[in-house]
């Protein structure tokens, strides 16, 4: 059996850990055993939905890349993988999994792998972030063995014109696209929606990119125009972004009490999505996100900003894209007129499969990279 470690920062509700779960659940486990190393954190509420899945977590409470103790991460990390044998690491920390297959290539592991899942890599005004970032990923071609990533734009971003694997953050289509009507209504008595409200919504984790102080200026005129439509934000509120406090303020002074429910992070994101109308997504820069992918597998619109990459869009009708520089109630009307309705899941599943979103596929493809056979 091979050992496959997963590293990354944080275990949280984001897309990554979201990414690495839906992988996990369909990896043959007779062949891999798969565990996670998960640093700058000391709890997760995802670590025992691993552990039942028979991976072993490890959070590491110390994040010695924010106080640039480069040295020490390596060579804490690279005892960490000799101990555990591993015969595959595998980073999914954009530029900084160069110091992670360092590690690894320290501690003489087979298959090192970079994992791109975003597209911002070097936008810093710092010429010293951007050294930094060009040494990173220097480092990452000299000591990675797979460049991977989620998304064509993705692995330009991280890899310039060197040679990547794109791996689409594949997921089980079936999931999004059945219906617990009984949740939905559960879920409308607790956030106390009428049966004829609208429901808007963004459920991505409050921070500037993801752009919620827009989403507030669009539902303040639809507000005004739909009066029982709601407004649904959730997500976690990272302690290193003023975001989620600028919202609470904001909605406090446009008078949108009534309105916008801040629900937190929720466990039940796919009913979740069944109970939304429509969902907002202005943000300011992507990888290629879980949400827009996970929302056509469920037969739900979803209005997007134009930063995010057009290989999202799988062709069903449900994705239509507007640039950050139209006005609020240009993306208002335009979020007004989209509703959602039921796309059989032969058709969906279809498209999903077309476009290699389907995990039960992508896996395989997974699988292959990590016995060494799909190399660069």
């Amino acid at each position: 059996m091979k050992r496959v470690l997963e590293v990354l920062y944080g275990f949280g509700y984001g897309g990554i850990r979201a990414c690495i779960q839906n992988y996990v659940t369909y990896i043959n486990h007779s062949e891999f055993q798969i565990d996670i190393y998960a640093y700058g954190i000391t709890e997760s509420p995802f670590k025992t939905q691993f552990e039942a899945m028979g991976c072993n977590v490890y959070l590491d409470r110390e994040n010695y890349i924010a106080t640039n103790n480069i040295v020490g991460f390596v060579d804490k990390l690279t005892k960490y993988i000799q101990n555990g044998r591993y015969y595959v690491v595998h980073a999914h920390c954009n530029l900084i999994s160069a110091w992670i297959t360092l590690a690894a290539k320290r501690a003489g592991v087979h298959v090192r792998i970079s994992h791109s899942h975003a597209t911002n890599h070097l936008n810093y005004n710092s010429f010293k972030q951007r050294c930094w970032c060009y040494l990173r990923r220097w480092i990452i071609n000299h000591t990675a063995t797979v460049q991977l990533a989620c998304g064509e734009k993705a692995g330009y971003a991280m890899y310039g014109n060197n040679q990547f694997i794109v791996l689409k953050n594949g997921i089980d289509v079936r999931r999004f696209a059945t219906i617990n009507y009984e949740r939905v209504r559960a879920l409308k008595a607790e956030f106390g929606i009428a049966e004829n409200s609208k429901v808007y919504m963004n459920m991505t984790r409050f921070d500037h990119n993801k752009n919620h102080l827009f989403i507030l200026e669009i539902a303040k005129i639809i507000h005004e125009k739909e009066p029982e439509a709601k407004f649904i934000l959730g997500g976690n509120f990272p302690y290193i972004d003023s975001s989620f406090d600028e919202v609470k303020a904001k909605v406090n002074e446009y008078h949108l009490n009534n309105c916008v429910i801040l629900s937190g992070p929720r466990m039940d994101i796919a009913d979740m999505y069944h109970l939304s109308d429509c969902w907002i997504f202005p943000s300011k820069n992507e990888g290629l996100p879980f949400g827009p992918i996970e929302l056509q597998a469920a037969s739900i619109p979803c209005l997007t900003s134009d930063t995010v990459t057009s290989e999202i869009d799988l062709g069903l009708g449900l994705i239509e894209f507007m640039s950050l520089k139209e006005s609020p109630e240009a993306w208002a009307n335009k979020a007004m007129s989209m509703s959602k309705s039921h796309i059989p899941f032969e058709i969906t599943l279809k498209a999903f499969q077309d476009h290699d979103f389907d995990i039960t596929i992508n896996v395989k493809k997974l699988e292959a990279i990590y016995r060494g056979e799909l190399t660069i």
